[in-house]
């Protein structure tokens, strides 16, 4: 960690402020547009939101893959400026893990509603889109605390 803390990308991440917090505002807002869309779709499937047709909601994935690419570059961008600060904090695994299956759901469950089979119940539906709720607000709320609850911030200060 020490090593990749002193290439010239990591470094030029951590000491330019408006790469680090371009990167920021980007993964954020791209985050935005992700937890939304979901939120948004499993609102409906869960009824809470009956006026809303599926088929315009399909609509907005283009938006949300789009975006999640968006949040995969700035969050490896994140990483490259403080990667101890990361991946020696167990709630960044718990943000991972929840956004990883949060967008296995994504990925999956629009498909399975398109598929003509139908094989899911109505309770099942109802039960995934509330896993998708609790998968986002848990990845939003790890992500948040990421910046508090580090106990190491670069590695290159114990060498």
């Amino acid at each position: 960690l020490a090593r990749l803390e002193e290439t010239a990308l990591s470094t030029w991440l951590r000491e330019s402020g408006a790469a680090f917090f371009t990167s920021l505002t980007m993964h954020s807002i791209a985050m935005a547009f992700v937890v939304g869309i979901n939120l948004m779709f499993a609102f409906r499937l869960m009824g809470l939101a009956p006026g809303i047709a599926l088929q315009n909601v399909f609509r907005f994935y283009i938006v949300h893959w789009y975006a999640t690419v968006v949040i995969f570059l700035s969050g490896l961008l994140l990483l490259l400026a403080y990667p101890a600060k990361a991946l020696t904090n167990p709630v960044f695994y718990i943000k991972f893990a929840a956004l990883t299956l949060g967008l296995f759901i994504a990925y999956r469950l629009p498909r399975s509603l398109n598929n003509s089979a139908k094989n899911l119940t109505n309770k099942q539906i109802k039960l995934i889109a509330l896993c998708s709720i609790l998968l986002w607000v848990i990845a939003v709320t790890a992500g948040r605390f990421l910046a508090y609850t580090h106990e190491v911030l670069l590695a290159s200060r114990f060498y």
